[in-house]
Order: structure tokens, then sequence, then C-alpha cells
């Protein structure tokens, strides 16, 4: 296996399960302690139980293992945000999925996972496959929230706000926050973050007399 930072999407969708669990699991552990730029096979592999001849039998590169977590991570993340898709009352799903965006820092798979992401966000601009995976992800977290917000539009728990907006300040304040909160531990920020963000969905999302949901 090489340490090469080229991506490629050959033989990582065809990953078993497992594998592609144990992999995705070992590369989040890795990152957070090593960064990207050094990572080792080795470095990966010391955080399993498996040896590193299993990641050696089923990645070719680094940027292998790399994308396998992606792809783990965008499936774990975009699981999180479908669980409130089906709250009755659309005002409670569009709080409930800022409140799955902005994060929980006490909870560690979260908080690894999104130190992980911004690691290799750093390197995005130089390698086609992080930037594509990442790009992908984010685009569709835009779209599921603006649906959220056209849902509350249509059902006149919503003010007549462009969804597309609305899904974009959420999801860059919680990626603006995800830094401070999850790598740093700055708890504060995080709770002012979220304390703002949903009283900009009070003034500017709530339609008049509305109240906010309880969740």
């Amino acid at each position: 296996m090489s340490n090469d930072a080229t991506g490629t999407d050959e033989g990582v969708a065809d990953l078993p399960d497992a594998a592609r669990a144990e992999i995705a699991r070992s590369v989040r552990s890795a990152l957070a302690k090593h960064g990207y730029a050094d990572l080792t096979t080795k470095q990966v592999a010391a955080e399993s139980a498996k040896s590193e001849a299993f990641f050696f039998y089923h990645c070719d590169s680094k940027a292998e293992l790399i994308l396998v977590f992606l792809d783990w991570a965008a499936e774990y993340s975009l699981g999180r945000l479908e669980s409130v898709a089906d709250d009755p009352d659309p005002a409670r799903r569009l709080y409930r999925a800022c409140d799955v965006l902005l994060g929980d820092p006490s909870d560690d798979l979260q908080r690894g996972t999104y130190v992980a992401i911004m690691e290799l966000l750093a390197h995005a601009a130089h390698d086609e496959a992080f930037a594509e995976r990442l790009t992908r992800y984010e685009r569709r977290v835009l779209d599921d929230v603006a649906g959220f917000v056209r849902d509350g539009i249509e059902s006149g728990d919503f003010r007549d706000v462009a969804p597309e907006q609305v899904a974009g300040v959420v999801l860059m304040t919680a990626d603006g926050t995800a830094g401070a909160v999850m790598a740093l531990g700055m708890a504060d920020v995080g709770a002012n973050v979220r304390a703002g963000v949903f009283e900009y969905l009070d003034r500017v999302v709530l339609a008049e007399g509305r109240e906010r949901p309880e969740w």
C-alpha cells in the first residue's frame, strides 16, 4: 500500500460492511491523534485489533483509507439528520435538525467525526476525491434543511422565507462553530451559538404567533 494522497474509488465501494466500519473507525481515531499530512497505514492499524495486513488487503493507498472514512462519515451524519425527517411538526423538525447539525461535544463519536472531517477539509482544495465527497455531503445537508423549511412554509408554520438562504445560514454556522467547540472544547461558544441559531429561527423563520417548538 502506498501513502500517496491521490484519491481513487476503485475497490472502495465494494468493501464488506464489517471491513468498512473497522477501517472508518480506525481512520477516525488515527486522524484525531496524528492529523492527515503525516498519517501512515501503520498508525491507522495501531488503532485497530486488526493487523496492518488487513488494511493492505482492503485498500491500495492512504487516500483510499480516507475515502472509506469519508463515505462512512457522510452516511453517519446524514443518518442523524434523517432521524428527524419523520417528525410530524414542521417547526420542530427544523429545530431538531439544527440541534443535530450543531452536534454534541460530549459525544465522543460525534466529536471524533467532526474533528477528522475538519482535518480533511484543509486538504480538500488539493484532492479532487476528498473535495467531491465533502461537497456532495454539504449539498445534501443544504437540500435536506431547505426541504424542512419548505415544509414549514407550506404548513403555515414559517414565514415566506428563502429556504436555501435559511439552510445556508444554518449549515455554515454549524460548520464554522465545529472547530471551536469540537476541536478546542470551547463549550461556552457552542452554547452561545446554539442559542443564537434558535433565536434567528424564532425571529426570521417562525410565523408570527407561532411559538418555538419543544423537543
